[in-house]
Parts: C-alpha cells; structure tokens; sequence
C-alpha cells in the first residue's frame, strides 16, 4: 500500500470512528439492538481493514523493522473473551456441578427442565452474549485510535469532537428541556431533569462529567508564558505588552474554552445526578492531588474551586434548583437491595458469576415484598454488577486492567515538561477516573454511548501523555518487535481477524433474529406480537433466546386451540425457554399455568408437574405473596379432587402457603379450606 493510498484508509478510518462517537449518543446512547449493531459492525469493519493493512506492512517492511505497537493493557481483551467463552459454552453437567453448584441446584428446580447433559455455565446464554455484543465494540474502539491517530493535530481534534458532543446534547436537552421529546419520542423517565437524547439522565451525567474534566485539562494545557518584562515596568507598559495579538489571543481562547465548559456544568446541573455530579468532583479531586503532588501549579487548584463555584451559581440562576433538589432525597431501599442481591449472587457463584446479563433473573431470589416484584435489570453499580455476573476472574481482570492502566498514565504524566500534553493528559485521567467511579454507583458502562465515549478519552488520554514530537508524530508507547520473525506476527494478526469476524458474524445473526421477531425490551416502543413463523425464523438465528421460545409457546398454544398445532409443541418450547433462562420464576409459573389450563386431556401428567413448577417459582421469588397464594389454592384444590397426584413433599401444606401469601401480601385472603376455584 503507498503513502497516499496509506493515509486515505487511515483518514477514513478516523472519519468513521468520529461518526460512531457522534452517532451512538444520538441513537438514545445506542442502547437499541438497531443501533448496537451498527456501531459494531462498523467497529468490526474497521478493525478488519486496521489488520489488512497491519499484515501489508508486516510483509513489506524490511525484516529489522516488523514491528508493531504493542497496546496497553493487551491481555483484557483475550482475558474477557476467556471469560466469555467459558460461561457461554457447553459443559458436562458434573464439570458445572463441580464449578458452580448452585446453577445446577437452579437448574434442577421444577421438573428439571434446565437440566441436561452438557450445560453453559451462564443462566442466561443469550442475555450474556447480547451484553457481551454491546461492549466490545467499545474496546476495539480504543485499540483503533491508538493505533491510527498519528499526531497531535489529530489528538486535537479528537478532543474537540467528544466536547462538541457533549455540547449538543445539552444544547438539545435544554432545546427539548419541558416537552422532553427525544426525535419526537416524548420521554416519561426523567420528570424536571436534562437528558439529551439519552433515556436517562443518569448517563448523560456521566458523559458531561468527563467532558468537562478532560476539557479543563485542555484549559489547563493551553496556558502560555507571561510576555518578558523589564524590573520596574509600569502597568500600562505591561498592559500593552499583554495586549499584542501573539500574547492575547491564546488567553481569549482560554477565556472562551472556560465559559463553554462552564455550559457543560450547568448542564451536568440540570440532570439532577447525584452519581454524576459526586463522579465530577471526585475527578476534580483526583486532578487536585496530582497538582498537590507535582508541587507546581498549586493556583490551578483555586482556578478549579473557582470554576465549580461559577458553574453552580450559573446553574442555580438558571433554576436547576429542583434537579439539585435529589440530593435531599436520600430513599434509595430498591438501590440498596439490588446491591445486597449483587453480593448475595458473588457468595454463589464466586468464581466465574451466573453469566453476565443474568442478574435481573437472579435478583427475584433476594427482593423483597414490599418492593412489589420492582424489576431490577441493574444493580446502579457497575462493578458491584461485575461481580456477581462474571465472578472473582471478570472482576479482577477488568478492575486490574483499570488499576495497571491508570497507574502507567500517572508515571508517564509525572515524567512529562510539555505544558500541552501535561495538562490535557491531567484532565483525561481526571477523566477517567470520574468514569469510573460512576459505574461504582450506576450502570453507564451497560450503555454503548457511555463506553465509546470512555474508550475515545481513554485513548487520547494514552496518546497525548505518550505523544513528543510537537509537529509531527512522534510516540513513545511501547512495541512488540520480532526482527527476523514475520511468521509470529502474520499468525497473530490473523488470529485477531478471525475474532472479529466470528464477533461480526454473531452480531448480524442476533440482529437479523431481533429483526424477525423483536423481543428486546425498547423503551421507545412496545414490542410487537410476533406470528409462529417469525418466532421460528428469530429462533432458526439465535436458539439461545428464552423469551422468542416463551412468545413461540404462546403463538403455537392459540393456534391448538383452533387445530391448527399442537399443545405437546407448545409445551416443548416452554420447556425450551426454561432451559435458556432456568433462574427466572416467571418462566416457571408460565408453564404452571399451562398445565393447569389442560389438565383434563391427562391430570396424572399435568396436576403434578403443575404443582412442581408453582413450587420452583415460589423457591426462586420466596417473597411474592402471590405466588405462595396460587401455589396454596392450587394445592388445596388438587388435594381435595385429586390427592393421589400431589407431590409426596406438598402433601398438606396448602395452609402454609396460604398462611406465608397472607403475611406478605395481606391483601390476600386466605382461603379456609380448599378451594372451589377451578385452576
């Protein structure tokens, strides 16, 4: 590949990087498996031609100069897809027994139907993967702007276009701030708070916060020495020194810079985020201690204190009093036991967790009654998240990662002179650090837009610290260098190409499945009823997905009833959903409830296996006073009419439930005696 052919590809693949950055926040933080999938499958476009012309080069160049850059932190990708491919392939059930014993004691609850042969360790395979399809993308995005941008001209303008980012979602969500429409769609989730075009304020916060972090780093960077003066110059001399174009633009454009990151404060205000805010100060205060630390500097430490206080007061004259009003609500019970069900989980499964995307199944095992059965898909706690889904090996792989990233950014910031590169590369561990402390106290990294976001600032974080040469495109970052020895490389690269491949292939499959028949939850629509040949289409793609087998069993029931199926189908695909998703009670009381409803064509078949599965889903929601109430009405009936089917260890504990249903839903009233209700 020539120069010029050479830095068209690279000039595209930047271009297209800067679209995604653009694009996922815009697509409602991309949250959408529309939009998820066409950020990754861009990525993967990118990604593959990065590798071509890696491999061009790695052929071409002279033997004592088949190089390539060896990126930070290389292991967390091949260590996250390990961990990925443990939990999503099959195993020997005793191997999983051995491994994780309470996913098969969750699996074995009912009639068994979670049970076979071999297993995933997950309890939720296509919630695992789908999680896993949203956040790769965003690693490869950083791996993709190390490797292409070239100079500090580049750096720069990767620095603009993540602040005009998040300078267009404040202007929009103040455009759109009482109507709350997001491209027309009016959004009920966020009452007086800003949210851009993101569904939740929460994380809009969280971009804001790094954008006015690293943008004060910017600020910082683009001081410029005093002009030189002569002992005893007066102030008008020095006042006209100041005011010669070459000494007073730059302040200008200082000037400027800080009173639009001043906009970005105010519209961190407006979101009402307490987790965004606390993560802006707690970057402010990170960049504080590295100033403390230099010894140099120190009356950028006021400019700071200075710069939240203006912001504040700006925002409070504006009237963000009522978002800043959450502060003083301190009522976080769902928040609280979503973190105890987080640890509950870990104490399960302390290795390899119950599968990422499992959590919101495994919650109802730990929720209480009076939260109503509230759904909990997040814990508002990333790493707490981290934990229970993936085990001790997710969780200090990432959290390691983190750790040995920032701790090399710091030892390089505190080796660098360079004004420019020390004071943006301040404000992008500033950054960083914000990002991450709010996914200790929310879910911003389950969000594509958030992550991307992440992975750029990360990235210009790496380079600019890394970067010397101030013209041109000198860096200092390591290489992996194999003089003599192309074969190694060329293998890796196409090993890394495969990958992506494999990654490109899944996400198409998983869209075009998602496209067939939708079952996603979207906020800003309700799913369509999809027909038996959707659903077996969507299946055909992805089998993995419990809830395209649980609207499958639906279809195929209502067309039984006209003759048109049969009911022994429809069963197989719940017993199908369960199999994919055994921890969610809901699968269970479903199928319950199918039996009940043609018990008459076989009781001795149906009543118990009824009875059983009512049983699995009381055991994997113990505190739904409704599902203790069915459970007893429907024993107690099955008692009285039909007591040789009534499982050996439910005999005569009808009263129990009925008395359990009563005290955790007093609403209920218990039954004296059994029941006349039919099931």
């Amino acid at each position: 590949m020539t120069g010029d052919a050479a830095g068209r590809a690279r000039r595209l693949l930047l271009g297209s990087a800067a679209a995604l950055l653009v694009f996922a926040p815009l697509a409602y933080g991309a949250v959408h498996t529309w939009a998820f999938a066409v950020v990754g499958l861009v990525v993967a476009a990118l990604s593959l031609g990065l590798l071509t012309a890696a491999a061009a080069h790695l052929l071409s160049a002279p033997r004592h100069l088949a190089f390539l850059p060896r990126p930070p932190v290389w292991w967390l990708a091949p260590g996250l897809l390990l961990v990925l491919a443990l939990q999503l392939a099959p195993w020997p059930q005793g191997l999983v027994r051995l491994v994780a014993p309470r996913a098969v004691t969750l699996r074995s609850l009912g009639e068994g139907w979670g049970l076979a042969d071999t297993l995933p360790l997950s309890l939720n395979p296509h919630y695992t993967l789908t999680e896993a399809l949203k956040f790769w993308p965003a690693l490869v995005l950083f791996f993709l702007l190390v490797y292409a941008v070239r100079t500090r001209r580049e750096i720069l303008a990767l620095v603009t276009l993540l602040l005009a980012v998040a300078f267009f979602q404040v202007l929009y969500g103040f455009w759109n701030f009482r109507s709350h429409l997001i491209w027309g769609w009016k959004n009920i989730h966020t009452g007086n708070r800003l949210c851009g075009t993101f569904i939740n304020s929460n994380h809009l916060a969280g971009l804001l916060s790094m954008a006015i972090l690293l943008g004060f780093g910017l600020f910082l960077g683009q001081g410029a020495a005093p002009p030189p003066g002569q002992p005893g110059d007066t102030w008008r001399t020095r006042l006209r020194r100041w005011s010669r174009s070459e000494h007073l633009e730059p302040q200008v454009r200082r000037g400027l810079l800080l009173l639009f990151l001043v906009v970005l404060a105010t519209g961190l205000f407006f979101t009402g985020s307490r987790g965004g805010i606390m993560a802006l100060l707690v970057g402010f205060g990170l960049m504080a201690l590295l100033i403390w630390g230099r010894r140099r500097r120190r009356s950028h430490i006021w400019l700071i204190v200075i710069f939240l206080a203006l912001s504040l007061t700006y925002s409070l004259l504006l009237g963000s009093a009522p978002a800043l009003g959450r502060f003083l609500d301190l009522e976080q019970e769902g928040r609280y036991h979503a973190l105890r069900g987080a640890w509950a989980i870990f104490t399960s499964f302390p290795l390899l967790g119950a599968g990422l995307g499992a959590y919101g199944h495994l919650y109802y095992l730990y929720e209480p009654a009076r939260l109503k059965g509230v759904m909990f898909l997040y814990t508002h706690s990333d790493w707490a998240q981290l934990l229970a889904e993936t085990g001790l090996a997710g969780f200090l792989l990432a959290g390691g990662a983190w750790v040995v990233f920032m701790a090399a950014l710091m030892r390089q910031w505190q080796t660098r002179q360079d004004r420019w590169a020390r004071g943006l590369g301040l404000g992008g561990l500033a950054a960083l650090g914000a990002g991450v402390f709010h996914g200790l106290v929310d879910f911003p990294f389950h969000i594509p837009g958030f992550s991307l976001y992440f992975a750029a600032v990360a990235a210009v974080t790496y380079l600019v610290l890394y970067s010397h040469d101030r013209d041109g495109a000198f860096f200092s970052y390591p290489a992996l260098a194999a003089p003599g020895r192309k074969g190694p490389g060329l293998v890796l690269l196409a090993g890394l190409g495969v990958i992506q491949l494999a990654f490109a292939g899944q996400l198409c499959y998983h869209w075009r499945a998602e496209r067939a028949a939708p079952t996603e939850f979207n906020t800003t629509r309700p799913t369509p009823r999809s027909g038996v040949e959707d659903l077996q289409r969507s299946l055909a793609l992805n089998p993995r997905n419990s809830a395209a087998w649980r609207g499958l069993a639906a279809a195929l029931e209502v067309k039984a009833r006209a003759g048109a199926a049969s009911l022994e189908e429809a069963e197989r695909a719940l017993r199908q959903a369960v199999f994919y998703a055994p921890a969610y009670y809901a699968l269970h009381a479903l199928l319950a409830e199918f039996h009940l409803r043609h018990y008459q064509g076989d009781p001795a078949r149906h009543l118990p296996a009824a009875l059983k599965e009512l049983e699995a889903a009381v055991t994997l929601f113990p505190l739904n006073g409704y599902l203790h109430w069915r459970l007893g009405v429907v024993l107690a009936w099955v008692e009285q009419y039909y007591v040789g089917f009534v499982p050996t260890k439910l005999l005569g504990q009808a009263g129990r439930y009925l008395e359990r249903a009563e005290e955790l839903e007093p609403r209920l009233k218990r039954t004296a005696g059994p029941s006349p209700m039919r099931p």
